[in-house]
C-alpha cells in the first residue's frame, strides 16, 4: 500500500510515496489499531482517507519527534495488493 500520515493541521508525518509501497500484515499488532480496523474495510485499488483517533494511534506517548502525545492522525491510504 501507499499512504501519507499527516497530524490534524496539515503537517505531514511520514509518506511511502516516492520510494517503494508499504508492505505489512494487518490485524495482527504490527501497526497502530486504526490502520489493523480501517484497512481490512478497503477494497483492492481504493483509496480511503483514516481519521483515526489518538487511542486507536500512538496514544499518549505519541511516536517520536513528529508525532505529538495525544494526537489525532490522518492517512490517505491506497491499498495496492492483498496476500493471503
Amino acid at each position: 500500500m501507499h499512504y501519507r500520515g499527516t497530524l490534524e493541521d496539515g503537517t505531514e508525518f511520514d509518506s511511502s510515496y516516492g520510494s517503494d509501497p508499504f508492505d505489512t500484515v494487518i490485524g495482527v499488532g504490527d501497526v497502530i489499531r486504526g490502520w489493523d480496523e480501517g484497512v481490512p474495510q478497503m477494497s483492492l485499488g481504493e483509496k480511503a482517507v483514516l481519521k483515526i483517533s489518538s487511542d486507536y494511534g500512538y496514544g499518549a506517548r505519541g511516536a517520536g519527534d513528529d508525532i505529538p502525545p495525544n494526537a489525532n492522525l490522518i492517512f490517505e491510504v491506497e491499498l495496492l495488493e492483498i496476500r493471503n
